[in-house]
Parts: C-alpha cells; structure tokens; sequence
C-alpha cells in the first residue's frame, strides 16, 4: 500500500512539475522590478541613485561619510527611498567571483551545494560573508552546467544596508554583477529554486485537492438530488396507481346480491345524467340559439327556444352524437323582430348516470 501511495505522489510531483516551474519563472521575473537602484562607488564614497517614475527616470547622488551622522544621513535619503523598493549594486571590485561545475541532475539542489562548497571556496569565514550563485549556462552533450558564485565581505556593506533600512525603503536587496551580466542575489538570504518549486506544488496540491473535493462534493449532491426525484416520482406514481384503481371501481358497473337490489340498482345506471344532458345541451346548441325553457321526463328532454336558423338546430342536435330522434312539436312561430323563430323541440339525451351511451 505504502508503494501505491509513493508512485502516486511521485506522479503527481512530476505532473505538477511544469505548472510550478512556469509560475516560478514568472514570479521571479515580476521581481526583477526595482523602484529605486542604488550604486555603491569603488571607494565607498557615495551612492548613486536612479529610479523610473511617470515623469521619467530620475537620478540623484549622495555623498556617504563613515562614521558620521547616521541620522542626517538618513533623513537625506528618506526622501528618495522611503517607502521604495532599492535594490542596491555592489562594485564589481568588491565581489569576488568563483564558477563551479555541476551534473545537470544537481539542479533541484543547488542551494545546498553551494552552501557546503562556500566554505572552501571564501577567503574568510562564512558568517563574515555574504554569497550567493547563479547558473551561467548548460553543456547538453556532457550534461554539466556551469555555476557562478559571488561572495562579498559583510563589513563592506552592512553600514549602507543600515542607513537604506532607517530611511524608510520598503525593501532593501544587494545584488552583485556576474561576469556573463547575471546579477547574482547577495542580501537577503532566500531558499532556491529547489524550495520555491516546492512551496508552489504545495500550493498547487491544495488547490488540485479544493477541486477534487468541490468535484466530489457536487456530484454527491447531485446524486442524492436524484435520488429524492426519484422517491418522490415512485411515490407519486403510487398514489397515482391508487386513485386509478379507485376512479376504475367506482366507474365499473355495481353489482348486487339479491334480484331486488341489482334492479335497483340498474334503474339508477340506466337512469339518464340531468346534469349531463344539460351539459351536452349547452355544447351543441348552436351560437344563434338560446333555450328559454328546458324540461326532462321520462327520458325526454323537451327544449323551448328562439334560433335564427331552426334547420341548424336540429341538425348541430342529431350530429352532436349525444341526442336522437330530435323533432319539433308543432310549428315554429315567428318572433316579434320578423327575423328569429320561437321553437318547441323534442329530443333524447344518450348520455347516462354511468358515463356511457346507450
């Protein structure tokens, strides 16, 4: 098990490896942008200001007295610095330069090489020292690349660092000029590559677990939502089962145990619907008729009415499919506008208690 888990993680490193690198790359040249350089002079005399605002680059030079006022110092450069980003430059005769060679495979831990050679390759003690490396190319056919080292005497730059840092400047970074024209980081110490790259794939990792995580969690809703659809349409199809069953029984023809009782009972099937022979009245009487007196007897419905068209009457009555033998007693008799007809009619309605035609 504990193999499985290695080469899933060995995997996931590797996938995560060109994402992090190329987030590592563009963070490291977003801070390559300085507000203010600053330029120590050979003999540590002065320094030299520039920085790029909107209204252009703009240059400035101060005048350093070791062992003077600090504070007036200070206050003199705060206006320049303070609040700024200053990566200051140290002179190139002050930087000694050492280059190492290394198998490409040492790359992921670079930092920790460098720091183990230092010692041999500085002058003076290493806590008295200010270092850094840089790579300054690759040979792809022996596969060796090539490793710049700086190293700088911390006594020759710690009072400016100081003097930059009480004047206010946000940030304060020493670099040094490598001979390819690499600048090589000094001050402040920071992890490598190695270190970086893992802290963003630790980044990554998380970020890859929330989206698997959120994936996870939607499709669990989504599946529980489902699910309770799918309860309620089986329950709904239950009831639904149940209210045909009933409509179906109260629809089918009653029986009875006795001979009496089945007689009644299918008078009252047999028993013509009021209300639906009303209804089916109301439906094909024609939009030019009105009945003005309506009445049923013995299975009869006999409709007294005015109509502009007596034919249509008759023949909407017959062709409705819920009337027959529809006839008129006795003759029509004009109405008092000389354009409609007072009827009497005679019709029989088909429709039953039970909901069938005869």
């Amino acid at each position: 098990m504990q193999q499985v888990l290695r080469t899933a993680w060995q995997v996931l490193d590797n996938w995560l490896e060109g994402p992090a690198s190329l987030i590592a790359e563009r963070w490291q040249a977003g801070r390559r942008h300085t507000d203010i350089e600053a330029r120590l002079a050979e003999d540590g005399s002065s320094i030299a200001l520039r920085g790029a605002g909107k209204g252009g680059a703009a240059e400035a030079s101060l005048p350093l007295q070791p062992g003077g006022d600090q504070q007036a110092q200070a206050r003199a450069l705060s206006t320049l610095v303070k609040g700024q980003r200053v990566v200051l430059v140290a002179p190139r005769a002050w930087v000694i330069e050492r280059r190492i060679e290394l198998p490409q495979e040492a790359g992921d831990h670079l930092e920790g090489i460098v720091a183990a050679r230092v010692a041999s390759l500085s002058p003076l003690p290493v806590q008295d020292m200010l270092y850094g490396h840089g790579v300054a190319g690759t040979d792809s056919a022996t596969r060796r690349m090539r490793v710049d080292i700086a190293l700088l005497p911390k006594a020759r730059v710690a009072s400016v660092i100081d003097l930059l840092e009480t004047a206010g400047a946000r940030h304060t970074e020493l670099v040094a000029q490598a001979q390819q024209g690499t600048r090589i980081v000094l001050y402040p110490r920071r992890a490598g590559r190695a270190a970086t790259l893992g802290r963003i794939k630790l980044g990554l990792g998380f970020l890859l677990s929330a989206a698997i995580a959120s994936m996870l969690i939607a499709f669990g809703v989504t599946v529980a939502n489902g699910m309770y659809r799918s309860g309620q349409q089986a329950e709904l199809e239950v009831r639904a089962a149940a209210a045909r069953a009933t409509i179906s029984e109260l629809m089918a023809p009653q029986t009875a145990g006795t001979a009496p009782e089945q007689a009644a009972i299918d008078i009252k099937n047999d028993a013509i619907s009021a209300i639906g022979a009303l209804d089916d009245l109301a439906a094909a009487l024609p939009v030019h008729s009105f009945a003005t007196e309506v009445a049923l007897a013995e299975g009869k419905l006999r409709l007294a009415g005015r109509t502009y068209d007596l034919p249509d009457v008759l023949t909407a009555l017959e062709s409705s499919g819920r009337f027959a033998d529809s006839a008129l007693i006795g003759p029509a008799v004009r109405g008092e506008d000389e354009r409609s007809s007072l009827f009497t009619l005679e019709t029989r309605p088909l429709i039953r208690s039970g909901g069938e035609l005869k």
